[in-house]
């Protein structure tokens, strides 16, 4: 069972990590689109032009305008068009997500894994997000920030990656939680990828409960994690590894991977995970099977 025990001075040790691999900063489209939206009356054509203004943040936002899964009637070639389909809170996630894809980078298959596996984990966390809306209003839980926290949960392991070499053999643990792999990360690295994504997600302003999720994404006994947004991290880790069996489903998982994991032993091992969202092995399958629906049409 998997408990984390993070404290002052591992989060110390962690930035000492996170000096050497130089996060990246939050890039500034994010910080005015936010602050846009803080705002009584966010203006549209001002969020449009910060995002036409990014030739590489803009491309992105219409090839997912133009995915199958907005099944547009005709093509959209327009940033103020794509916003005006998309929605403000849809726009500002496909910008976060591009944003994030921009700064991370990478083109190996490791990286094409992580990519794939974040975004389909962002994905199928905020459908689960407002599949039970009910039970996870306690914690002022939302589908955004289900989403974000999808999205940036792994977001340490491409930066990891390129710092240690010797981190590919992980990739596998890291995306999958088929064995404990905390311990195994501090003995090579000296932090852990939940840790050093905890960081990036703070250092790109999102919500509190988000970045305490991605540091404890990984245990399994929520009971003894303290003042943590339990059903967040619960839910998280249902969508996480949702995302994971996806992987195999489509044949996006490669050699890193070295096998699908049961939902079966899966549940076994998180009985406790789904008892904080009141779901039993038979909810997790019929949950995985309409999210496999959404996810193909990506």
């Amino acid at each position: 069972m998997t408990t984390i025990d993070f404290n002052a001075q591992r989060l110390d040790h962690a930035k000492q990590i996170v000096s050497k691999i130089k996060l990246p900063a939050q890039p500034t489209i994010v910080i005015e689109i936010n602050k846009e939206m803080r705002s009584e009356h966010p203006n549209f054509a001002r969020i449009a032009n910060l995002v036409t203004q990014d030739a590489s943040i803009s491309a992105k936002v219409i090839n997912v305008i133009n995915s199958p899964f907005f099944g547009l009637a005709s093509k959209c070639e327009s940033i103020v068009k794509a916003l005006t389909y998309m929605g403000l809170e849809n726009f500002r996630k496909v910008v976060l997500t591009a944003c994030l894809q921009d700064a991370l980078g990478g083109t190996t298959p490791a990286d094409k894994i992580f990519w794939d596996h974040s975004l389909h984990t962002a994905v199928a966390a905020e459908s689960l997000a407002k599949t039970m809306r009910g039970i996870l209003t306690s914690e002022d839980i939302t589908p955004d920030m289900a989403y974000m926290t999808g999205l940036f949960h792994d977001c340490a392991i491409p930066m990891l990656l390129k710092r240690c070499p010797d981190y590919l053999p992980f990739t596998d643990a890291a995306l999958s939680h088929k064995r404990d792999i905390i311990q195994d990360e501090d003995a090579l690295i000296g932090s852990d990828h939940c840790v050093v994504g905890g960081l990036l997600a703070k250092t790109w302003s999102l919500p509190d409960a988000v970045c305490k999720t991605i540091i404890h994404h990984h245990t399994t006994d929520l009971s003894k994690q303290g003042a943590v947004p339990q059903r967040l991290i619960a839910l998280v880790k249902v969508a996480d590894y949702i995302a994971y069996t996806f992987g195999f489903s489509v044949g996006m998982v490669d050699r890193i991977i070295d096998g699908e994991w049961d939902p079966e032993e899966w549940s076994e091992i998180n009985e406790a995970v789904l008892h904080e969202l009141h779901l039993g092995p038979d909810d997790l399958i019929d949950m995985k099977d309409q999210i496999f629906e959404q996810l193909s049409v990506q």
